[in-house]
């Protein structure tokens, strides 16, 4: 289950106004931020990996769902050293 580090009004890593911020397992977060013009998803997993997509008003949502969804599904999945960063890799490149 995710859980919700919202704080209203918190300015993100991109400089603009966070909307969502969650965390799985106490093990990779996802935020996003609306900035001026796009918004910003910018998601790790701890101790591992940092990354930052942009999308515009249209797409945000889906991407933020997508992103979630393969973040979660990595972290539920028991890898070796190899396979984690193949996955960083993966995601990465995708997003």
């Amino acid at each position: 289950m995710w859980k919700s580090l919202y704080i209203a009004g918190a300015t993100g890593s991109e400089g603009g106004i966070v909307f969502s911020d969650e965390e799985y397992k106490k093990s990779c977060r996802i935020t996003l931020e609306k900035c001026q013009n796009y918004y910003a998803i910018t998601c790790g997993v701890y101790g591992a990996m940092v990354h930052t997509a942009f999308a515009d008003f249209d797409h945000y949502q889906s991407l933020y769902d997508e992103m979630k969804m393969e973040l979660q599904k990595f972290v539920d999945t028991d890898t070796n050293e190899d396979e984690e960063l193949e996955f960083y890799d993966y995601f990465c490149n995708k997003f």
